[in-house]
């Protein structure tokens, strides 16, 4: 792994670099030698000289010139890139240098590429401080050999000099931001590199982890932690309590670095440690080698070396290219040599990875993606693929502060077609009522039958959606706005004039939450879209629009918390409303709250591009003075100001705040529980607050003495693309295939892995009546759209009698939906009974699936508790969670309560920088590429008389606005 820090302290830096050299010193220039066009410009080369590299730390160059400010110069960077175990024993205990000089081969490149694409500084002209590229690096790299226990750990230290060279021949201070910002990118770039030079020495390697991280194939797990205490030091510590255990254990484990005393005595202690596990390194190095060596290899009987390295070729490109060919691949392509077809499969890979999550991505983003999908390749040859995709458009560029970024000709296409189907239904409808019937109506109704006040953005909302003629519009409102209290009045008037209403959401405890509150009847949007997914594959069809027409036409549909909601849904709802002729489809949300899990963010989107639109700006749920300042700040992305207003009631921990969290809702009187939630940031602390309340509630008496030991399964975050893949799959998992697999032979159901054949490239996999099958993954087809697979995990979990659990699956037929809470009544050994949030009682067998679809929900994360609200709440979170500590995580979880909030972190002042330069924000394709700049610029212009007063004149009424088919594609 890479891992990057700067260099303390210039005074005897060379010295401490220099001191851990696994070669004799007669070869100890070839330690710490100079690397970059920045050493070479300053006349340094070969032996890094220790005098020369101390000045240079200090901001003082071979000719006596200085960088930097006095007694302020940053020295410089440590890039310490470090090879797998397995390699580090091969190459120091086996003593195959080979693999010794490959790393540092790999390293170089690596750093080649760094000093072209990372190498920066700062030029200060007009008041303006400007980042400009320089294109090089001053590198002193340094070969370490042991780690802190003195066991073999190859390792290389490049220390980045603070210096750089402009183009204007002036050196200045290096800005090092990318070089840490690229530390993965850089990291699996050298292992790539790394892999190609030791398969050609003859070795096999494993299966590709993270970062693009690999050991040598035939070494067991328990045959690298046997070199590996100090690693196990790390995960033994990490086993504390909370998540924050694993975050500060490399630091807390940490011991001197003692100086190796006796190398030959070392050598012959890792010689012995080696036999001991079983390894015999000579006999591993000699097969390697035998492979080689061409010579050494006895061709089949009859077939030529040639004829079998084409049959090799035929067969790689045939397994890469997966059945049916894959679109991003043309079929030239595949005659090339085998460097080149791995690039083109891993990068046609990394699009469809890193697109089903975001519209558009760094472009730094899709190399590491798709060196990391472990095919033979180099960063060179996937630079070349992607540059041809973007030649050939299947890649679209960004522009503007979105340069280096790219999108998709698909992720453009349907934003254009999410937009044109908005735009297809402008002034398409006949208004309910007129705007100001429809205005005094509501008010009216809402005081008379509900006691409702309604503010001026309400009855601007209520007012848009019974009076516009346009079919799709939206509702922007701030978090505690009171949707529920506008949609009731609404509901009764839609009721009153004879139209159905139907109410959407994306998960069904926001169905249940929406009729609860409003009366409206409603279903999740995946029920609705698949109920109608014929019609959407097929919209020509006439007999389909018929029945389409006839159930869903004249209906109202009221879409909650519309941000949640990916491109893919929403492009086909807004097709959906128009082909059904639906009166109205209200999207309803904040574009500033969470977005989906999905690619996309089509609720801030259409807003952009000048849908018709009310704004409700009013806070109405927070009732704490203190807490509903701490809101408002959040909802304007102000981060330090809100937690200065939680100042009082945040409490600071070091490294238990999961604890903490627990022992906060524990302390207060049960029926006091109720009415206080707790939200974590996310899964892991999640279910280490979980833990905790349930050893807590156990140890206190509360729950029942008998537990029910359960397996149940924890869904991997897997996207269809790396399911593609034979790394995303591991012994013990369980398969869960959702509709028939007719080419594979997979019928509907769930399998449990039984071993991996690296060979033939097959998932074993045992049925439920103990039949064995296999599964190709390459063989699944590429830009499949459907979840058709899922791969989740086995975890032990005991639940006691009291304990409160929430379902990971639907049981519609039984009233048991995902997301939705019950408690445990009753357990004995061959069945639980568990009451659902509504009332339902049920009694499960032993082996009822659903009890394999379950966990504890004492604390909720952000995306489960979007919509949710309650009295009080204790929040947790992290501020080292780089993607979950966020604006959009941040806004949800503070503005979920009405009267307080606890919030649990472990540095109040760390967290508010980390959300504050972290908005949480999905991207958009046509954002991106600057291409809603003009519309966004017209849809202000048109907009700007009624932009604050949506109460007293409905937007709907200006006709001038930005229409969505005059962006081109």
């Amino acid at each position: 792994m890479l891992s990057v820090a700067n260099v303390r302290s210039a005074s005897g830096a060379a010295s401490y670099f220099a001191a851990d050299n696994y070669y004799a010193s007669a070869d100890a220039d070839r330690s710490g030698q100079w690397v970059g066009s920045g050493a070479a410009a300053l006349g340094l080369s070969g032996e890094v000289d220790a005098a020369v590299f101390d000045k240079l730390l200090k901001g003082e160059l071979p000719d006596g010139t200085k960088v930097g400010h006095e007694n302020q110069h940053r020295a410089g960077t440590d890039l310490t890139f470090s090879l797998p175990k397995s390699w580090s024993v091969l190459a120091l205990v086996g003593g195959d240098k080979r693999i010794i000089e490959a790393y540092r081969e790999a390293v170089i490149e690596t750093l080649q590429w760094a000093e072209k694409n990372a190498a920066e500084t700062r030029l200060v002209g007009n008041g303006k401080v400007r980042t400009v590229p320089t294109g090089n690096l001053t590198v002193a790299l340094f070969q370490h050999d042991t780690n802190r226990n003195q066991e073999p750990n190859l390792h290389f230290h490049a220390v980045v000099a603070n210096v750089t060279k402009g183009a204007d021949g002036k050196w200045r201070t290096l800005k090092n931001d990318r070089l840490w910002s690229l530390n993965t990118l850089l990291n699996s770039m050298t292992m790539a590199s790394f892999r190609l030079s030791v398969e050609k020495l003859g070795y096999a390697v494993g299966p590709v982890g993270k970062h693009g991280n690999f050991e040598a194939a035939g070494f067991t797990r328990e045959q690298v932690m046997a070199f590996s205490t100090r690693r196990q030091e790390v995960l033994d510590a990490r086993r504390g309590p909370g998540l924050e255990a694993g975050k500060i254990a490399a630091l807390d484990t940490r011991s001197a670095k003692q100086a190796v005393a006796d190398r030959g005595a070392l050598l012959s202690s890792w010689q012995g440690h080696a036999e001991a596990a079983g390894l015999d390194l000579p006999a591993i190095i000699e097969r390697a080698q035998a492979r080689a060596n061409p010579a050494s290899r006895i061709p089949t009987a009859g077939t030529s070396l040639i004829e079998r390295g084409k049959a090799w070729l035929r067969d790689f490109a045939e397994r890469i290219k997966g059945n049916p060919a894959d679109p991003l691949i043309p079929a030239h392509v595949l005659k090339q040599d085998r460097e080149a077809i791995a690039a083109a499969q891993a990068t046609a890979s990394a699009v469809r990875h890193l697109s089903q999550r975001e519209a558009a991505l760094p472009r730094e983003a899709l190399y590491k993606s798709a060196l990391d999908f472990g095919l033979p390749t180099t960063i060179a040859a996937v630079e070349t693929r992607v540059n041809a995709l973007v030649r050939s458009g299947d890649l679209v560029p960004g522009s503007g502060e979105h340069k280096g970024w790219l999108t998709s000709r698909d992720a453009l296409a349907s934003e254009h077609r999410i937009l044109a189907e908005v735009e297809a239904g402008r002034d398409a409808v006949a208004p309910l009522l007129d705007s100001n019937e429809a205005g005094a109506r509501v008010k009216a109704v809402a005081a008379i039958n509900h006691g409702i006040d309604l503010n001026a953005g309400q009855e601007g909302a209520a007012r848009l959606i019974l009076a516009s003629t346009h079919r799709t519009i939206a509702i922007q409102g701030v978090a505690g706005a009171g949707k529920s209290s506008v949609l009731k009045p609404v509901a009764q008037i839609l009721s009153e004039e004879g139209k159905e209403i139907i109410g959407l959401a994306v998960q069904n405890t926001l169905v249940q939450m929406l009729e609860h509150d409003t009366g409206i009847t409603s279903m999740t949007l995946a029920r609705l879209l698949k109920s109608w997914a014929p019609l959407l594959e097929d919209p020509g069809n006439t007999r389909l629009q018929a029945e389409a027409k006839e159930a869903l036409g004249d209906r109202v549909l009221i879409l909650d918390e519309a941000s949640m909601v990916s491109n893919h849904d929403k492009e086909r709802l807004v097709t959906l409303a128009n082909l059904a002729g639906f009166r109205r489809l209200v999207l309803v949300g904040d574009t500033r709250q969470l977005g989906a899990v999905d690619a996309g963010k089509p609720f801030d989107l259409v807003q952009k591009a000048g849908i018709a639109r009310a704004d409700m700006t009013t806070n109405l749920r927070g009732r704490d003075p203190q807490l509903r300042l701490a809101q408002a700040a959040a909802q304007t992305g102000n981060v330090h100001t809100a937690l200065g207003h939680l100042k009082g009631s945040t409490i600071e921990t070091q490294g238990d705040s999961a604890l903490v969290a627990a022992e906060q809702w524990l302390a207060l009187a049960p029926q006091d529980r109720d009415g206080t939630a707790i939200y974590a940031s996310g899964r892991l602390l999640r279910t280490a607050v979980n833990d905790a309340v349930q050893r807590g509630l156990k140890a206190n008496g509360e729950l029942g003495t008998t537990a029910l030991e359960l397996t149940v399964l924890s869904r991997v975050n897997a996207t269809r693309e790396e399911l593609r893949y034979l790394s995303a799959y591991r012994p013990g998992m369980v398969l869960e295939v959702r509709s028939p697999d007719k080419q594979q032979r997979l019928p509907r159901g769930e399998y449990k892995i039984e071993s991996i054949d690296e060979k033939s490239r097959e998932v074993r996999l045992r049925d439920g009546k103990g039949r064995m099958r296999s599964l190709r993954p390459s063989r699944i087809r590429p830009g499949e759209k459907g979840d058709r697979l899922a791969l989740f995990e086995e975890k032990r979990l005991s639940v006691h009698d009291g304990d409160r659990i929430r379902w990971t699956e639907n049981d519609h037929r039984r009233g048991l939906f995902n997301a939705d809470q019950a408690r445990i009544e009753a357990t004995d050994g061959t069945k639980v009974t568990v009451v659902t949030s509504s009332g339902l009682r049920h009694e499960l067998e032993r082996g009822d699936p659903m009890l394999r679809r379950l966990d504890l929900a004492y604390a909720l994360n952000a995306h489960m508790a979007q919509g949710l609200t309650s009295d009080r709440g204790i929040a947790v979170m992290d501020s080292r969670e780089r993607n979950l500590a966020n604006q959009q995580t941040f806004l949800v979880t503070v503005t979920r309560l009405r009267d307080h909030l606890t919030l649990v972190v472990d540095s109040a002042e760390k967290l508010g920088k980390a959300v504050a330069h972290n908005t949480g924000e999905k991207t958009s394709a046509l954002e991106v590429t600057e291409r809603l700049r003009e519309a966004a610029a017209k849809g202000l212009a048109a907009g700007a008389s009624n932009k604050d007063d949506h109460s007293k004149k409905p937007p709907e009424l200006t006709k001038e606005r930005t229409k969505p088919f005059e962006i081109g594609i």
